[in-house]
């Protein structure tokens, strides 16, 4: 029997509802005619696929160890190799604090995985933009768009630019506050449902050895999303894309400032736990929070749910509402999986992007507490009751992502500069702006 290679598995745990989420308006309706075009090109695919297989052939894939897919691979990978049974998938697991440097290492010499994941936005168009992952609208739109339609209808658009698409979704997540309830009430403190009550909060806890929130900004994406959380609830989406894509000025944008200066004070009023400017996510914020030393995890969601211990009361709410704003959910695309240009092996590469978005893949995945992409068609049940609460959600989740590789990555320095008193908020804003400056007169 074939044996499938996997290295270091780790494991955090994205969850999933018992109830199958359904996000309002993502059904695609398409026309059942096929082209006799897209049949030979199909006939085509499948003929250069034999071709390949009649050789043994081995797959790389690269990728973080987040949530149920340490669980779920070995099942897709099972899958996958039945209907090609002379590939071996030669799986490499890696924890999230290693994983971008270790890619872009892999990329560097020339040895890119056959297939990876990447996170959505500037990290995503990062790669597609040097060329080094293929253009896959052509196989999106084959058959009558039949693989299109195993995802819901928005996602592709999510990952393209200039109208071709270079990733697919397998799976959903948005990003909430997690609670530990039992401490909450230990210290007779109420849920926060504004600014001020986090703010308070962190004067109630003063002397306790207990901070309000663990967060962790060393590995960037946490600082990018709470900045993302104070834009939306000021009603800036459009803005943001607009100065995004370069359209739009940073400096002077009294929304962009307000979102900064939101996020000093609470960090000045001790609502963050000392020490977020060193932390990781996973390997450091995770952990305080499960050992008591906060009463609350940012970000949190299906991605982290199932490694809550059982011990623990835990419940997801909507970061708080800052001064003049509402409380609103952000969320998305979670992981989505690229195939290198450079693969010597195309139609396999993309078959098995393609068992990723299958009808075995989703029932997986709802199983493991995983939203997947795309509809179920059937009933799964999840272990994890908090899962119901976060993926009923999804359909409210505002775009949590900037695009712009340059732009992202500042913005995640400012927060820090800023949150280290490095400069005020108007100078975190102005130097997301030269960023920009540069990424658009390159």
């Amino acid at each position: 029997m074939k044996k499938t290679k996997i290295a270091i598995i780790l494991g955090l745990i994205f969850v999933l509802a018992i109830t199958i989420v359904v996000i309002p308006g993502c059904k695609n309706e398409v026309t059942e005619t096929t082209t006799a075009a897209e049949e030979t090109e199909a006939d085509a695919t499948e003929a250069e696929i034999a071709a390949t297989e009649a050789e043994p052939v081995t797959l790389s894939l690269f990728t973080q160890a987040p949530g149920a897919y340490p669980q779920i691979f070995p099942g897709i990978i099972q899958n996958f190799e039945a209907k090609h049974p002379n590939v071996t998938i030669d799986m490499r697991v890696v924890g999230y604090g290693e994983y971008q440097s270790s890619l872009a290492t892999m990329i560097a010499a020339g040895e890119a995985p056959d297939i990876f994941l990447e996170n959505q936005g500037g990290d995503l168009w990062g790669v597609a933009q040097a060329g080094e992952v293929m253009d896959l609208t052509s196989y999106l739109d084959a058959n009558n768009g039949e693989w299109r339609k195993q995802m819901y209808d928005y996602i592709p658009d999510l990952l393209s630019w200039d109208g071709k698409v270079y990733a697919i979704a397998a799976s959903l997540n948005n990003l909430q506050l997690l609670v530990n309830k039992d401490l909450l009430e230990e210290k007779s403190l109420k849920s926060p449902e504004t600014v001020d009550d986090l703010i308070a909060m962190a004067e109630a806890l003063k002397g306790t050895g207990i901070a309000p929130i663990a967060f962790a900004t060393a590995d960037l994406w946490g600082a990018v999303d709470l900045f993302m959380v104070f834009v939306h609830q000021q009603g800036g989406g459009e803005v943001l894309k607009k100065a995004d894509a370069g359209e739009e000025k940073w400096s002077g944008n009294q929304i962009f400032i307000k979102a900064m200066e939101t996020i000093k004070q609470l960090n000045d009023s001790g609502v963050f736990m000392e020490g977020a400017s060193a932390m990781n996510y996973h390997e450091d914020a995770l952990p305080v929070w499960i050992q008591g030393n906060t009463i609350m995890l940012w970000p949190g969601g299906n991605f982290v749910i199932p490694d809550i211990p059982v011990e623990l009361n835990a419940d997801a709410i909507w970061w708080p509402a800052m001064t003049g704003g509402e409380r609103i959910l952000t969320g998305g695309t979670a992981l989505v999986w690229c195939a290198s240009s450079k693969t010597k092996y195309p139609e396999l590469a993309v078959a098995l992007l393609k068992e990723l978005t299958t009808q075995e893949t989703y029932k997986l995945m709802f199983e493991n507490g995983i939203a997947p992409a795309g509809n179920l068609e059937g009933e799964a049940a999840s272990a994890y009751p908090l899962s119901d609460k976060v993926n009923s959600q999804q359909g409210d989740a505002k775009d949590r992502f900037i695009y712009t590789p340059e732009i992202y990555s500042e913005v995640a320095v400012a927060v820090q500069a800023l949150m280290a008193g490095y400069v005020d908020a108007s100078g975190a804003v102005d130097m997301v702006q030269k960023a920009a400056d540069k990424a658009f007169n390159k």
